[in-house]
């Protein structure tokens, strides 16, 4: 499994999950095992075809031109930017924990105290 953060951490809360499975969780898995890089594929190519298949007819209203879908794109930016809806956010296929949409939430929509 690829990680982003520390391996050792996420390895350990996996095998507390699956005790029974072996799991190795690497940083940069996709380069040193094949079936990651293989799974990377298939997640890209779903991601893609759900994207490019979006309707948002019954969803916040928002442009269609969103660009890649990734967050250091300047069109997806620009999307995270305008598309903001100042109570709700985004629509539930946006990921609230990137660094672009948590600025434009922070600049843009109104503020929640909880």
């Amino acid at each position: 499994m690829d990680t982003v953060g520390p391996p050792g951490k996420y390895q350990y809360k996996l095998k507390r999950i699956f005790p029974k499975i072996d799991i190795t969780v690497s940083k940069k898995a996709d380069l040193l095992f094949p079936i990651v890089s293989a799974a990377s594929i298939c997640a890209k190519v779903t991601r893609d075809y759900v994207i490019s298949n979006k309707k948002f007819d019954d969803e916040l209203h928002c442009s269609s031109v969103f660009g890649s879908g990734y967050p250091s794109d300047p069109k997806t930016k620009q999307w995270l930017q305008d598309s903001v809806d100042k109570v709700f956010g985004y629509p539930d296929f946006v990921r609230f924990s990137w660094k672009p949409a948590v600025q434009a939430l922070e600049k843009m929509a109104v503020p929640v105290e909880w």
